[in-house]
């Protein structure tokens, strides 16, 4: 992804799990795994080859990295071992009181609920293929104005007579307005297609 590293960012496969609200009964929580373009200077943008990362941000903790291998033979069987203590762990919980870690304990889970992935939010990076023509970066704009999507930065790159490339990096938004704005941009005669869609940190 040559132009990500051109705007300062790399591309990381992440699994992100987000508090959506400080409070509720369920708490509602957004999951999502997608690729999703890191900016150079963020910590996961180190994490590269068999190691992984866990990267923790809470008040007051603030922000916490722990990092080390994942894959090859010693790091699956540590793996492996850990969730059968935690399956043990969780069985003796359930099954009454003893020497049961506080953490593990069903008295300190808190009922949770996943929100509809229409109201996760998030930043997104998306490339389009476009004709060379003057007022596309204006009609592609207005599509996402028109469903109050904000942009941060659009840039073409690669025009010619074959066409273009838009690539646009929107603030924070909703899933369900940032699907609205595609299905409109998709729609334009000048648009022949959506070559990336990433989230975006």
């Amino acid at each position: 992804m040559w132009i990500a590293n051109q705007l300062g960012y790399g591309v990381k496969l992440l699994a992100v799990a987000e508090r959506m609200a400080e409070s509720g009964d369920p708490l509602p929580l957004s999951l999502r795994v997608q690729p999703t373009l890191v900016p150079k200077d963020h910590p996961l943008a180190g994490v590269n080859g068999v190691n992984n990362a866990i990267l923790v941000e809470g008040d007051p903790i603030g922000r916490v990295m722990f990092y080390g291998p994942g894959a090859g033979a010693g790091p699956t069987a540590s793996a492996v071992v850990a969730d059968i203590l935690n399956i043990a762990g969780i069985r003796q919980a359930s099954e009454g009181p003893g020497n049961v870690d506080p953490l593990l304990a069903a008295s300190s889970w808190r009922p949770c609920a996943l929100v509809d992935s229409g109201d996760i939010r998030q930043r997104h990076y998306v490339r389009f293929k476009t004709k060379d023509a003057p007022g596309v970066i204006g009609k592609v704009g207005g599509c996402f104005g028109e469903r109050n999507v904000s942009i941060q930065s659009i840039v073409q790159f690669n025009a010619s007579d074959a066409g273009a490339e838009i690539v646009v990096i929107t603030h924070e938004v909703s899933q369900r307005q940032m699907n609205e704005a595609l299905d409109a941009i998709q729609a334009l005669p000048e648009v022949s297609g959506l070559a990336a869609h990433l989230g975006c940190l």
